[in-house]
């Protein structure tokens, strides 16, 4: 069970050769996969990727910051990789996309040397056990669809496996080199580099701040297991072991706390941005664990573990072929192989001062598996597991190593007789065929599954914003007396703007379109001050299937567009309706007064203060309606209004009806003691005979349907109006 134990010959010369080329192969194969097709595949520009491009416009207009509050929050380090790129390429999705992609190239390059300095120690070239699971970790990265699909995606995630397999080379090779003589300004110098590329990690991605839990962890087991055996007859005192160690962790964290303190001075000071988005998805809020922590604790662990041994995968279909698990199927096996391989060499007898990096492959695999573990959405999250990929393939690698040793033992027992015998090269050779079968395998599922089943089986329109692009290509074809007004529902911030637009568009007119946060106080302002300006032709973006399609709710925007602007056409389109409207001259966007009294009161419950009714209107046109309410009670249940308007013979001839609602959208049995206005618009139907009809009005209970009664009346009268 243990590669060590089985002795892999050392191959010969033509084989040492191609296996010293071999790396060079693997990064083109890395560079392909992650390159082919990158302008089209995927499609469009997820919103969060757009995100990073706005926070590297802020770099490029020359306002540098150290945290960016968009999205949830960003560290700094990807929008000015970001600002780069866009300076070089434009404000394309390939600005976004181009430097994750050679940011994955890289990461596969990087942890070649990294397996050999773990597993190869001092003589890491000349040890084929070291290079053996070297190279099988980085074919196996470079085939991943797990890291993949984020090496073509403009998330800051991708960063994490890169530094942290960087940051945790160099601090192997102090480690490494701590134990010879004459060596303090190396080891003092990749100390520098390993604290350097920790720090870059963290500078990168929210989870990387526990990846310094990795090491920390693997330095006290470490230290454990050396007071433990120093302890038995005839080991040196316990000091010489103990204080090289506490130098070189002191000399680390005081490094890596240089480094960091920029960051720690700026959540010193804004310590609300250090915690806002690890709240939000923390399982200890109460709206993720839902009143049973340890309940939603073991589903989250055993959803998570599943997506390495190939029984669970990622829903989302923005980073995976939903389903599909971070650890093919083909390489479960190898990977339960290495752990448990790992798990045995933590038993077997070492030198005392030996580092052991079996124990901190295991210590960084866990750590790195917390930032899934304590955020419950969407579990198996492939994204907040991005930091275990690299000591996962390790594992692969170290099971796949220690299988083809056994076959290589079992071939040789059974061939060990004379007509039997091999070349002992060739023998030796075999321990290579089983990897080379296995990854063959895995590149062909990886190609199928990325640029072929994906695309086919996932419907790309919201996920990587396809809607946004069509109306960023729109608006910028727009002619220029037209503006494109976007709603903004007022519970979702000022920040939760469309991203993929701002992006796409940030070097376009700014006055080509406005978002206006609907809200009755300064819709009115924002509509005549900043979107009709200097405009003919307003196109009003109804959203259909977006965080803000209930920006416009309490139809302040339609019932402002009715009274100052004609309706020429209305479009639809996925996710989107698209309402285009021709200004009146002089177009002043204002509420009406709403000063005709009613004052009647609904069960002590609710009480309608006064209404606003025009005098008259059109057959095919829409009636403008205004109410003032007032609660007088607390309500348990949000109320519906039912407006009406009825015909001179007393026929019903229109109807619609609407929860009641605050200015913030909440429902009746969340309002607050002060008075609401509703803005209602009526349709008239287009055969109305002229004549005089009445508006009248109901208040009801949404789940009963039943009517609240006012002075006896369910329905109650506000006023006339002339259809002519």
């Amino acid at each position: 069970m243990n590669s060590e134990t089985v002795n892999l010959k050392q191959p010969p010369a033509l084989l040492s050769s191609l296996l010293s080329l071999l790396p060079f192969f693997i990064i083109l194969l890395a560079t392909f996969l992650r390159l082919y097709h990158l302008p089209v595949l995927p499609p469009g520009l997820n919103f969060d990727e757009a995100g990073n491009g706005v926070a590297a416009f802020d770099v490029l207009r020359g306002e540098p910051k150290l945290w960016w509050r968009i999205g949830g929050g960003k560290e700094p380090l990807w929008p000015y990789l970001m600002a780069a790129s866009t300076t070089i390429l434009g404000n394309i999705p390939l600005a976004l996309r181009l430097p994750a992609a050679l940011v994955g190239i890289l990461s596969v390059a990087a942890v070649y040397p990294l397996g050999l300095v773990l597993f190869g120690g001092a003589n890491r070239q000349g040890c084929p056990h070291a290079r053996l699971i070297s190279l099988l970790t980085m074919l196996g990265l470079a085939l991943s669809a797990w890291h993949l699909h984020f090496s073509r995606l403009g998330f800051r995630a991708i960063l994490l496996p890169l530094f942290s397999t960087l940051g945790f080379y160099f601090l192997w090779r102090s480690i490494v080199r701590s134990q010879e003589p004459g060596t303090g300004r190396r080891i003092f110098f990749a100390l520098v580099l390993s604290a350097f590329f920790v720090a870059l990690a963290v500078y990168a991605y929210l989870a990387a701040r526990l990846l310094l839990l990795a090491p920390l962890l693997f330095f006290a087991l470490h230290w454990l297991n050396v007071f433990a055996r120093s302890h038995r007859a005839g080991s040196p005192p316990m000091a010489a072991f103990t204080r090289p160690l506490l130098l070189l962790i002191s000399k680390f964290l005081f490094l890596l706390f240089l480094f960091l303190s920029p960051l720690l001075v700026y959540f010193l000071f804004h310590p609300a941005d250090f915690m806002t988005r690890s709240t939000a998805v923390s399982i200890f809020n109460p709206a993720w664990r839902q009143g049973d922590l340890f309940g939603a604790a073991g589903r989250v662990l055993t959803l998570t573990l599943g997506t390495f041994v190939g029984f669970t995968g990622d829903p989302n279909p923005l980073v995976n072929l939903p389903g599909q698990p971070a650890v093919p199927v083909l390489l479960a096996s190898f990977f339960l192989l290495g752990v448990l391989v790992s798990l045995y060499r933590l038993i077997r007898p070492r030198p005392l001062l030996s580092a052991n990096p079996y124990l901190f492959l295991l210590c960084w695999w866990a750590v790195m598996l917390l930032p899934a573990l304590l955020a419950p959405e969407g579990a198996p999250h492939h994204l907040r597991l991005i930091g275990a990929i690299v000591p996962t393939y390790l594992f692969i690698a170290v099971g796949m190593t220690a299988a083809a040793g056994l076959l290589v033992k079992l071939i040789s027992s059974i061939l060990r007789y004379p007509k039997y015998a091999l070349c002992p090269h060739l023998l030796s050779a075999t321990c290579y065929l089983l990897p080379a079968i296995c990854y063959l395998l895995l590149a062909l599922q990886t190609y199928s599954n990325y640029f072929l089943r994906w695309p086919a089986a996932v419907d790309f329109t919201l996920p990587f914003d396809l809607y946004a692009v069509r109306l960023a290509n729109d608006i910028a074809q727009a002619p220029p007396d037209t503006v494109y007004v976007l709603p903004m529902d007022i519970r979702a911030g000022p920040e939760a703007r469309h991203y993929t637009l701002d992006y796409l568009l940030a070097s376009y007119r700014p006055s080509a379109y406005i978002y206006l946060p609907v809200d009755e106080h300064n819709a009115e302002t924002l509509l005549t001050t900043r979107a009709v300006a200097g405009k003919n032709e307003l196109r009003l973006v109804r959203w259909t299937a977006d965080k803000h399609h209930e920006a416009d709710a309490k139809e302040i925007v339609a019932f402002l567009l009715q009274t100052n602007a004609v309706l020429v056409t209305r479009e639809s389109y996925p996710v989107y309706d698209l309402e285009t409207y021709t200004l009146n001259r002089n177009a002043s966007f204002t509420l009406p007064a709403i000063t005709q009294p009613i004052g009647a009161t609904f069960d002590n419950l609710l009480r309608l203060d006064a209404a606003f009714i025009p005098p008259t209107a059109a057959p095919g046109h829409s009636l403008p309606v205004a109410l003032t309410f007032a609660p007088l009670a607390q309500m348990e249940a949000d109320y519906k209004v039912s407006l009406r308007l009825i015909s001179p013979n007393g026929e019903r001839v229109a109807q619609k009806d609407r929860v009641l609602l605050h200015n913030f959208h909440q429902g009746t049995s969340l309002w607050p003691p002060e008075t609401a206005n509703e803005y209602y618009l009526l349709p008239i139907p287009s055969d109305a005979q002229p004549g005089q009809y009445t508006v009248g009005v109901v208040v009801y209970h949404p789940d009963t349907q039943a009517p609240l009664l006012a002075g006896g009346l369910v329905e109650v009268p506000l006023g006339a109006v002339w259809v002519k």
